[in-house]
Protein backbone atom coordinates (compact mmCIF):
# COMPACT_ATOMS: atom_id res chain seq x y z
CA UNK A 1 0.00 0.00 0.00
CA UNK A 2 1.32 3.41 -0.60
CA UNK A 3 0.44 6.83 1.41
CA UNK A 4 -1.81 7.68 -1.05
CA UNK A 5 -4.38 4.67 -0.05
CA UNK A 6 -4.63 6.30 3.10
CA UNK A 7 -5.32 9.71 1.79
CA UNK A 8 -1.69 10.53 2.99
CA UNK A 9 0.31 13.20 0.07
CA UNK A 10 3.87 13.51 0.49
CA UNK A 11 5.79 16.65 -1.14
CA UNK A 12 9.67 16.30 -1.07
CA UNK A 13 11.43 19.78 -0.24
CA UNK A 14 14.75 20.54 -1.29
CA UNK A 15 15.93 23.23 0.02
CA UNK A 16 19.48 25.49 -0.87
CA UNK A 17 21.14 28.11 1.73
CA UNK A 18 19.13 30.73 2.86
CA UNK A 19 19.65 34.62 4.08
CA UNK A 20 20.00 34.57 7.44
CA UNK A 21 22.89 35.69 10.14
CA UNK A 22 23.86 32.44 10.55
CA UNK A 23 27.16 33.24 9.54
CA UNK A 24 27.54 36.98 9.78
CA UNK A 25 27.16 39.55 13.03
CA UNK A 26 25.69 36.52 14.94
CA UNK A 27 28.49 33.78 14.88
CA UNK A 28 30.92 33.24 17.43
CA UNK A 29 34.37 32.73 15.46
CA UNK A 30 37.68 31.82 16.42
CA UNK A 31 40.82 32.87 15.54
CA UNK A 32 41.65 31.61 12.01
CA UNK A 33 44.70 29.14 11.04
CA UNK A 34 46.89 29.46 8.31
CA UNK A 35 46.62 26.04 7.84
CA UNK A 36 43.55 25.90 6.98
CA UNK A 37 43.42 29.43 4.92
CA UNK A 38 42.66 27.45 1.52
CA UNK A 39 39.59 25.38 3.43
CA UNK A 40 38.38 29.03 4.31
CA UNK A 41 38.93 30.49 1.00
CA UNK A 42 37.29 27.57 -0.54
CA UNK A 43 34.30 28.37 1.42
CA UNK A 44 34.07 32.07 0.90
CA UNK A 45 33.93 31.11 -2.68
CA UNK A 46 31.20 28.73 -2.77
CA UNK A 47 29.19 30.66 -0.86
CA UNK A 48 29.88 33.82 -2.69
CA UNK A 49 28.46 31.70 -6.09
CA UNK A 50 24.98 30.51 -4.62
CA UNK A 51 22.06 32.40 -4.62
CA UNK A 52 20.30 32.65 -0.94
CA UNK A 53 16.90 31.92 -0.25
CA UNK A 54 14.24 34.54 1.37
CA UNK A 55 12.92 32.18 4.70
CA UNK A 56 10.03 34.17 4.88
CA UNK A 57 9.13 33.44 1.31
CA UNK A 58 9.89 29.52 1.79
CA UNK A 59 7.64 29.82 4.74
CA UNK A 60 4.80 30.87 3.10
CA UNK A 61 5.38 28.78 -0.46
CA UNK A 62 5.30 25.63 2.54
CA UNK A 63 1.78 26.99 3.85
CA UNK A 64 0.50 27.05 0.47
CA UNK A 65 2.28 23.28 -0.60
CA UNK A 66 0.47 22.35 2.80
CA UNK A 67 -2.64 24.00 2.00
CA UNK A 68 -3.06 22.44 -2.00
CA UNK A 69 -5.23 19.99 -2.78
CA UNK A 70 -3.02 18.51 -4.98
CA UNK A 71 0.42 19.20 -3.92
CA UNK A 72 3.66 18.84 -6.33
CA UNK A 73 5.74 15.37 -5.55
CA UNK A 74 9.17 17.62 -5.04
CA UNK A 75 9.87 21.45 -4.73
CA UNK A 76 13.22 22.88 -5.23
CA UNK A 77 13.68 25.95 -3.44
CA UNK A 78 16.84 27.65 -4.94
CA UNK A 79 18.45 27.54 -8.08
CA UNK A 80 21.54 24.95 -6.64
CA UNK A 81 19.20 22.52 -5.23
CA UNK A 82 17.87 21.45 -8.90
CA UNK A 83 21.08 22.06 -10.53
CA UNK A 84 22.39 19.01 -8.63
CA UNK A 85 19.45 17.39 -9.03
CA UNK A 86 19.53 17.78 -13.25
CA UNK A 87 23.06 17.00 -13.10
CA UNK A 88 22.78 13.57 -10.94
CA UNK A 89 19.49 12.65 -13.39
CA UNK A 90 21.85 13.49 -16.89
CA UNK A 91 24.86 11.12 -15.46
CA UNK A 92 22.26 8.38 -14.45
CA UNK A 93 20.88 8.68 -18.19
CA UNK A 94 24.13 8.76 -19.90
CA UNK A 95 25.50 5.47 -17.93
Amino acid sequence: MATRDFGIKVTLIEPGGFSTDWGGASAKRTVALDAYEHVDEASRQRRAGNQRGDPVASAEAVMRIVDAEEPPLRVFFGSQPLAIAESDCQSRLST
